[in-house]
Order: structure tokens, then sequence, then C-alpha cells
């Protein structure tokens, strides 16, 4: 599997007590495969993605991502795993207003000290991969709302990901808006053979067949595809 967590959990202190968020929770995600997470507010769903995308470490269990397991690893290494093998999607694209679209995604490259120009061919296909090809020298403030997600989308690819974590990518579009961008998260999953985990508040958007999971109680478990 290409994003893996066996037996994992994660607990907070609540004043006197300890309060777990996960508990002994197991899941994986082979390339690509799309699961949609689904749950109450408050149930975990932010805290399984941050554990998943490397950004905080369980209590106890295992993470593996491309094969590696990410228990032992340092801070630089967790860092430097999370920049070669994961893609995020946000709710907001969070875009740098001076840039263009075409220098938001190439601009994954330039921190990885990696621009060149197949860098730059490359971030150019993303972007025409998810419909701007008119759109690539327009800054934020030029684009639509779905478009910025689109860039968002095209620049969590540019680093080749073998994971995609998306946190409620539509929950500042309208209903046709998400719906497009869900089904666009699904086309370039299954294309680029990338496992994608999406978290969403609102299954309606999902594609017929999306394999859905809601978390409760610290655990998942499967529950009916979506017949949207």
């Amino acid at each position: 599997m290409t994003v893996s967590l066996d037996h994992v959990t994660v607990a907070v202190n609540d004043g006197p007590d300890r309060l777990t968020i996960l508990d002994d929770l197991s899941l994986a995600v082979g390339a690509g495969e799309v699961i949609a997470l689904t749950g109450e507010s408050g149930s975990g769903k932010s805290t399984l993605l941050a554990v998943a995308g490397l950004l905080r470490r369980p209590d106890a269990g295992t993470v593996r991502v491309a094969g590696t397991d990410a228990s032992g690893l340092s801070r630089k290494a967790l860092t430097r795993l999370r920049g070669t093998s994961i893609g995020f999607v946000f709710q907001t694209a969070n875009l740098f207003p001076s840039l263009t679209a075409l220098e938001q995604v190439e601009l994954v490259a330039h921190m990885a000290g990696r621009l060149d120009g197949a860098a730059r061919e490359r971030a150019r296909e993303l972007l025409v991969g998810v419909g701007l090809e008119g759109r690539l020298v327009h800054r934020p403030a030029q684009l639509s709302g779905g478009e910025r997600q689109r860039v968002g989308i095209a620049r969590a690819l540019m680093n080749e990901p073998a994971v995609l974590l998306a946190d409620e990518p539509t929950a500042a579009l309208d209903d046709a808006r998400g719906r497009e961008i869900t089904a666009l998260l699904l086309a370039q999953a299954a294309e680029r053979q990338v496992a994608t985990l999406i978290v969403t508040h609102n299954p309606a958007q999902l594609p017929a067949g999306t394999r859905r999971l809601a978390l409760a109680g610290g655990r998942v478990a499967d529950v009916a595809p979506s017949a949207a």
C-alpha cells in the first residue's frame, strides 16, 4: 500500500483526563485508490489526515508512506519524505497573490532546487490537465474559486507524489463547483495512480461508487458508496 496506518492511536490532554482521538485505527490506501473520509465535526478527521501526512506523530502505531516506515525518522527525514511523496490540497488554495498560475506550480520545484526546463514543462502540463490551459498567466485575483482550487490540485501533483491528501477541498465552493473539483481529483488520482484520501463534509458531491469510510469513536468503518 502507498500509505498505511497500522494500529494508530492519538490522544490529547482534556483537563485531568486523556481524550483518545484515534483508537487503534488501521487504514490503507493503494496506488490509484480514492477513499473519502466522512464524520461529524470533532471526530478526528483532520487528526487522521495530519498523521497520514507526517505532520503529527501518533502516540502508538506505524505509518508507512511509499514503502517507508516513518516511525523512527528524524524531523528532517520526515520533511524530506513529505516533500517527495505527499501532495496536499486544502480547503482554500492559499495561492500567492503576486504569482501567476504557472508560477504557483513551478514554485514547488523551485523550493526543491529542481526548477529546470523539464519542471517548467511539467507545471504547464499539469495546469492543462486540470483545464487551465487558457489561464496560465493569470493571478489569483483573476481566477474564480474553482479555478484557484484547480491550481491547488496541479501544485499538489507537481512533486509526482505517491499520496494525495485533500482536506475538505470543496468547502469554499458551491455545490456545482464542488462536484466538479471532486470529480477532477478522482480523475487525476486514477490517471496518475496516486493514493488519495479526501476528507469531505459533503458526501453528496462524490461520484457514484466512491469508497467511503466514516470515522467515529476513533475508528473507521466502510459505509455504502455514494449514489450521487
